[in-house]
């Protein structure tokens, strides 16, 4: 009796196990994150005649389903500069970084590192 009791048991939990739905079975919402590219690019300021200066900028660019949409970082005094203020622009946006590559030169960016970025989509 004792083993016929511990087989019903057996199977009546197999059972139960069969219609009810785990938790991690259940779909999970799908969330949906957007990807942002920064690169360097140089601008030039004619300082005299004779003169250029070149400094570089940055473009952060988000991935669209059609397109790129981009946005320049104009340098300021310093290439740094430029870099500081997106960094602290993109992360007050929510940004966050997730990889930096240095470039070969036959690739985008042929002078300096991309950065790349990720967020969840709002």
């Amino acid at each position: 009796m004792p083993k016929l009791s511990l087989v019903l048991v057996v199977v009546i939990a197999v059972g139960a196990a069969a219609f009810i739905s785990s938790p991690s079975a259940r779909a999970q919402p799908s969330t949906s994150i957007q990807y942002a590219r920064v690169t360097p690019y140089v601008a030039h300021f004619r300082t005299s005649p004779n003169s250029v200066l070149e400094r570089h900028g940055y473009r952060a660019c988000v991935a669209n389903a059609e397109n790129w949409a981009c946005r320049d970082f104009a340098p300021a005094d310093s290439s740094n500069d430029a870099l500081r203020t997106v960094f602290a622009t993109l992360g007050n946006e929510g940004w966050e970084l997730v990889s930096a590559i240095k470039e070969q030169p036959e690739q985008i960016s042929p002078m300096g590192v991309t950065y790349l970025f990720k967020r969840q989509a709002r």
